[in-house]
């Protein structure tokens, strides 16, 4: 799933590449897509500049002259630039493979910029959701959703994680972190990162966390970030990581694989309903606690299922 890494590449190579640009045409390949008032269409959106792009954890919006798109690329989606006056870019979900040729049966939305600039959105799982509205709207909007506050902002401090943290106390390390109203922008993948580097359990229960241990998560999460965000995220696909070992992202998608820090075996488990990578000698289990080794098939069901379900909280 794009999380917080994926989705700012996408922010900036479009922050880079298209802001400043006159949108002249589209084509909405999947109208379900879209979500718009009444009175409002795509159509009221040619003519006018694109003169922002901004983002806060997994969502993102376009903010033209008069109108704005908000976007959540949700499970599977990918945003895709290409053209004669731009280098191009591409970010989000890795399938269907970067450089395929555009649009195809997975295109749900083509943006035309003036001069030959495109940008594509695209997603195989069709879970993918765009809405429609004033810029206006679209601020109060996203500050409805009561997200924490984004990893990559000033907000992010270890105050706030420790009290957004500690009102969650009987939850499981990682189902709280993956509440995007506790921060923004971690999922799945940097969750276990965060984890693997602070050498903590994810199904630890929150309130068992000392002081120091919280400290190290919030410092574990920097650094995933650091790595992650100027790569444009971990390359994974079809659940397995790409890179030989050593390189980014570190224990997740590397199930049998030995661990970097200590040589133990990476384990595949179950955590909340989702896929889970972990250490088990640098991450002890908490006592008493039973573990569940992950079925891939039924785990990675479970983690589709997941995701859609939290569409708009996450």
């Amino acid at each position: 799933m794009p999380e917080l890494p994926e989705v700012e590449a996408a922010r900036r190579g479009i922050a880079e590449q298209l802001v400043g640009k006159t949108l002249v045409g589209y084509t909405l390949y999947r109208p379900s897509l879209l979500h718009a008032p009444d009175g409002l269409s795509l159509d009221q959106l040619v003519g006018q500049r694109l003169v922002a792009v901004n983002r806060w954890g997994k969502h993102l919006w376009l903010t033209f002259e008069q109108l704005g798109l908000l976007l959540h690329l949700k499970l599977t989606g990918q945003l895709v630039a290409r053209g004669a006056a731009i280098p191009g870019f591409a970010a989000g979900h890795p399938v269907p493979a970067y450089d395929a040729p555009l649009p195809h049966k997975s295109t749900a939305l083509q943006l035309d910029f003036c001069p030959d600039a495109h940008l594509y959105l695209t997603d195989v799982r069709s879970f993918a959701r765009a809405w429609l509205w004033p810029p206006e709207a679209i601020v109060a909007t996203v500050q409805e959703l009561r997200l924490g506050p984004d990893l990559l902002s000033p907000d992010f401090t270890r105050e706030a994680f420790i009290q957004r943290l500690t009102r969650r106390r009987e939850g499981q390390l990682k189902p709280v972190l993956l509440d995007q109203r506790v921060v923004a922008g971690l999922g799945n993948i940097y969750v276990d990162e965060s984890l693997w580097q602070a050498q903590l359990h994810p199904a630890r229960r929150v309130g068992t966390l000392t002081l120091p241990e919280i400290d190290r998560l919030y410092e574990a999460i920097k650094t995933v970030m650091e790595v992650a965000v100027p790569i444009g995220g971990a390359r994974i696909l079809h659940g397995k990581a790409l890179p030989p070992p050593g390189e980014f992202p570190f224990v997740h998608g590397r199930a049998g694989q030995p661990c970097l820090r200590c040589g133990t075996t990476i384990l595949k488990i179950v955590v909340g309903q989702r896929g889970t990578y972990l250490c088990p000698h640098c991450q002890p289990a908490p006592s008493g606690q039973p573990v569940t080794m992950a079925d891939d098939t039924k785990a990675e069901t479970g983690e589709a299922l997941s995701d859609d379900a939290d569409a708009m909280a996450e």
